[in-house]
């Protein structure tokens, strides 16, 4: 997992070094593969603005624009071949002398007999982004002369961890700052997910046919969106900076809080959604995929479905024909708990691995399912509008995990570790790793572990 090391010390802020957070990590079990900057090397790239546009005299497809942002209280003359340039648009201005990635430096230049002082800039010539169509297009409420470096937070770290199979919990930032909470004995501050009140009564029904495979599914409806509405820059660089393309709101909200929570979630038209929705084992069923194959998923594998068809490979990928697009105004947001064992090696058999079933193949939290739909819901009506409807649970608490009982002998634990630790500095670190006390005796004691620690059993324990 990759992972922008100022988001993560937005919830866990231990007073060292990002060398030493690294170490520490690594030390830890999980492995750093990498690390590396937030941005290419680049100078001289401030917030520019557009004031006026006028056609080049002598060429077609270039405009003369005056740009503010340069010397203070002047334009700067810059021409500029991107067929969204107009005024009133702020976007990245190197200005004469700037080195843009390539050690590629910004000279004074004449373009068809017209003076240029120097260039306004696309997400890929900054390499910042994959969007290359025209200029990028800042926040109209970006300060105009800023440094591009200071306005998008730049001086950061990119850190790319790989983690062993058990630790699934640890594919988020929530989970990573559990742990580095748990190393430096910080405090860790969790993103709020605060129940969003419904505001009108739409709801999907739900029934699981496979309670064994999906023991619990989560849905809400929202209506009213406008997905035209740009995702928020600071989402954008959040998701750049851990290697997922922004692809719009409804989808980039659900990669959000896959990220930030651990819950994998998916978003569906729910104008192309037949009546009620059913959670079931596929019929040999043909299924076109958001990636635009076709696939004929057979009845080992669990699908989301409506009364007439399947509309996604459960935990894996959504189906092409309930997709979001771009005259979606309602949706429906899924959040479910499938069964490892139920996605283990589906998506390896479909040629399908993804960033939702690299995770429910480890073990997704069996509690966080709600959390991430009110999560979910609360981000996309503060950038698209609309009103939410009730949240629908339909759950079978006999196929969900149960929490674990450990207990920990004393003499086992040092016996183990070749130390003694003082009983209260154990009861921290494991108070710190959310397990929950339930007793002590002469022996030991008993913890019963959290929900997202489906690594940690008897077995597991010192017991």
């Amino acid at each position: 997992m990759k992972f922008s090391e100022s988001w993560l010390r937005q919830s866990v802020n231990p007073t060292i070094s990002t060398e030493d957070l690294v170490a520490q990590i690594t030390m830890a079990g999980l492995e750093v593969d990498a690390v590396e900057p937030a941005a290419p090397a680049i100078s001289g790239v401030v917030v520019g603005e557009i004031i006026s546009v006028e056609q080049h005299p002598d060429a077609d497809k270039l405009r003369v624009c005056q740009v503010a942002g340069g010397e203070e209280g002047e334009t700067t003359q810059v021409v500029c071949g991107a067929p969204n340039a107009r005024p009133g648009i702020k976007v990245p201005f190197a200005t004469v002398g700037a080195k843009l990635p390539g050690d590629f430096k910004i000279k004074k230049a004449k373009l068809r007999g017209v003076e240029s002082f120097g260039m306004l800039c696309a997400q890929t010539e900054l390499e910042l982004g994959d969007d290359d169509d025209g200029l990028w297009e800042l926040p109209t409420d970006a300060s105009v002369g800023t440094d591009l470096i200071e306005y998008l937070d730049l001086d950061d770290n990119l850190i790319d961890v790989d983690l062993t199979p058990n630790r699934g919990d640890c594919l988020s930032i929530r989970g990573l700052a559990r742990e580095v909470g748990v190393l430096n004995k910080a405090a860790v501050t969790e993103q709020s997910c605060a129940p969003v009140a419904a505001t009108i009564s739409d709801a999907v029904k739900v029934t699981l046919d496979a309670p064994n495979a999906c023991a619990r599914y989560v849905g809400r409806v929202i209506r009213g969106l406008d997905l035209s509405q740009p995702t928020p820059q600071w989402m954008q660089e959040k998701l750049r900076r851990s290697g997922v393309r922004s692809l719009g709101p409804a989808v980039d909200v659900t990669n959000y809080v896959l990220l930030e929570l651990g819950q994998p979630m998916h978003a569906f038209d729910l104008a192309k959604i037949d009546g009620e929705i059913t959670v079931r084992m596929a019929r040999d069923e043909k299924l076109k995929l958001l990636d635009d194959s076709e696939v004929v998923v057979d009845s080992e594998t669990l699908v989301i479905a409506d009364n007439s068809k399947a509309l996604a490979m459960a935990g894996i990928m959504g189906g092409d024909e309930s997709a979001v697009g771009d005259n979606t105004a309602d949706i429906l947001f899924e959040s479910a708990w499938f069964n490892p064992l139920a996605i283990a090696g589906k998506a390896r058999n479909y040629g399908k691995h993804t960033d939702s079933s690299h995770r429910f193949e480890r073990g997704v939290d069996s509690e966080l399912q709600v959390a991430a739909i009110e999560r979910a819901t609360a981000l996309m009506l503060d950038i698209c509008g609309g009103q939410a409807g009730p949240v629908v649970i339909e759950e079978s608490a006999e196929h969900l995990p149960q929490p674990a009982t450990i207990t920990l002998r004393d003499q086992r634990l040092t016996q183990q570790l070749g130390v003694s630790i003082e009983t209260a500095e154990v009861d921290d670190m494991l108070n710190r790793l959310g397990l929950t006390f339930v007793e002590r005796n002469d022996t030991g004691s008993t913890w019963v572990a959290p929900s997202w620690r489906f690594d940690l059993n008897y077995r597991a324990g010192l017991g």
